[in-house]
């Protein structure tokens, strides 16, 4: 791929051997691409299958915590709920996401972070309050095992490391594709009806070929879906995509009025606690969509607060004017220290002085009548204040794309602060919304989960088939890397496409380099050991 060889005298024999000589340099990348990928390709395949059936997986391992029996009396109010497992959370750590899920049937679920476990889950019968089970449930999951699959699908419970990792085996997986398709296409003379269906009676290693070629060829399309529709979602390549779709104005919508400077006037000295989220994507949801995770968190509108201390102050001056000739009503400060003392328990210590505590949040009751009224039906998340200047955050993720909505709720006066919605998407996050709705399996229900299911499982088999293969044909003690052919082809045109790749996305770029830069000292080192004369192309 990287040299070629020139012989004057046998130019005929040269121009024969062509496209052997191609095809011998396209199975050498193949096998680089495929032999990084096809490790990270089976734990893909196993994981993302797993959270295809979240829904089902958790109905069996989870039926005592996620499901109660159903009650003629109304469920508890949802802010009552809220104090029951804020209450019962270890060392009184807060509450951070309410999960509400309005059927008959369901429990109660609140997140926090246990000081030992990390984050975690608390689950409430919603007709007694009676908590039915804590458990640690991995970057704010429903639940433990459906989180880990989650998060090492997303990064080997590496960290950062592992998310890197994985982006390299999503985009080498293109490289490995593409190849493939090449390696595929002029060895198929037939039909394509013939090329689809595998040649059984062959025996050995020629056998898995036909089986890894088939495979390869019906699943390529559903594997280039997955990896793009999966690659926004990365937190090094898809972060910095996200920005910039979202400055040319094709995914996420310029900032709503109010929702960033507006939003923290007259805040800058009353931030207190714990540090309020720059970006809904910094909030600890489940999930969020993509394109709305860049909706800035705002603060919660000082007017509540002024006024709360306006009303405070009047409440404090008539009752001095009515009772500063009464004896035993000299001690006001003893009064105003009582007020203090009256907040509400969702009301984070610390912030705003005594006056402002005596302004209440608004109960989760009328954030959820809030969602209601803004065509949020159920199964969406809220995330809690962080701090007392800090707002509701709801996020509505459904299977259906075009109902996905983002919104930040003033916890004093329950006003609607910014918010974002699929409408208001740019054409590159409506067509990624949609992406991912179909790679998730969430958009036509049991039939997409099993489309998605088999493309996965197959590219699972598809790793195999071509361990098998490697494992038949290696030389004992060797890699058994495809051997360079006799005349090195140019190879300029896939050169190129390799190098628009590489800038497309710079960390496989690096990788590509990398692994190109070794193999043309391998190849200059078995060039000089047989004689030839090679070119760099």
């Amino acid at each position: 791929m990287m040299s070629r060889t020139q012989h004057p005298t046998a130019e005929t024999a040269d121009t024969a051997a062509l496209p052997m000589a191609r095809y011998a340099m396209l199975w050498r990348w193949h096998f680089y691409a495929a032999l990084f990928v096809m490790p990270l390709l089976i734990v893909l395949g196993i994981t993302g299958t797993i959270y295809l059936y979240k829904p089902q997986i958790e109905a069996v391992a989870y039926k005592s915590q996620l499901y109660v029996a159903p009650q003629a009396s109304p469920r508890l109010p949802q802010q009552t709920l809220y104090e029951i497992a804020q209450d019962s959370t270890p060392g009184g750590v807060p509450i951070l996401t309410a999960e509400i899920h309005n059927a008959p049937d369901r429990s109660a679920q609140f997140t926090y972070s246990d000081p030992v476990q990390g984050k975690s889950s608390i689950f409430l019968n919603p007709y007694s309050g009676e908590v039915l089970a804590k458990m640690p449930t991995l970057n704010f999951n429903a639940t433990y095992w459906i989180g880990l699959a989650r998060q090492i699908h997303r990064g080997l419970l590496l960290g950062k490391t592992g998310e890197v990792l994985m982006e390299l085996a999503a985009c080498w997986t293109l490289i490995m594709v593409g190849t493939g398709v090449a390696l595929w296409w002029p060895r198929r003379n037939k039909g394509l009806k013939q090329a689809m269906i595998p040649d059984v009676r062959k025996k050995g290693r020629p056998f898995w070929r036909e089986i890894h070629a088939t495979l390869g060829i019906i699943l390529a399309a559903g594997a280039v879906f997955f990896v793009m529709s999966g690659l926004p979602w990365t937190s090094t390549w898809g972060a910095q995509f996200k920005q910039l779709v979202a400055q040319v104005n094709l995914g996420y919508p310029p900032d709503p009025p109010g929702s960033t400077s507006q939003a923290h006037e007259g805040h800058e000295g009353h931030q207190a606690g714990a540090v309020t989220p720059a970006r809904v994507q910094d909030l600890p949801l489940e999930h969020t969509a993509w394109a709305a995770g860049l909706l800035p968190v705002p603060q919660s509108g000082s007017s509540a607060l002024q006024q709360g201390a306006l009303a405070h102050a009047d409440h404090q001056g008539l009752h001095h004017e009515g009772h500063e000739a009464q004896p035993g009503h000299d001690n006001h400060a003893a009064h105003g220290a009582d007020m203090a003392g009256a907040s509400n328990a969702m009301a984070m210590p610390g912030g705003h002085g005594q006056h402002e505590e005596a302004v209440e949040p608004i109960p989760l009751d009328r954030v959820m009548a809030l969602a209601h009224a803004s065509n949020i039906p159920d199964e969406y998340s809220i995330a809690l204040p962080a701090n007392r200047s800090g707002v509701y955050s709801v996020s509505y993720y459904p299977g259906d794309p075009t109902g996905e909505k983002v919104m930040n709720v003033d916890q004093y006066s329950g006003r609607v602060i910014n918010g974002v919605s699929y409408d208001q998407y740019g054409v590159i996050a409506r067509i990624i919304a949609f992406a991912v709705s179909l790679h998730m399996g969430t958009y036509f229900g049991w039939i997409n989960q099993l489309l998605c299911a088999i493309i996965a499982l197959g590219l699972c088999a598809m790793a195999v088939t071509g361990f098998v293969m490697w494992w038949k044909r290696r030389p004992a003690g060797g890699l058994g890397a495809p051997r360079i052919p006799a005349a090195l082809p140019s190879m300029r045109g896939w050169m190129i496409g390799l190098v628009m790749f590489g800038l497309i996305f710079p960390v496989t770029g690096v990788s590509m380099l990398m692994v190109w830069l070794l193999d043309r000292w391998y190849l200059a080192r078995y060039c000089r050991v047989n004689g030839l004369r090679t070119n760099t192309v």
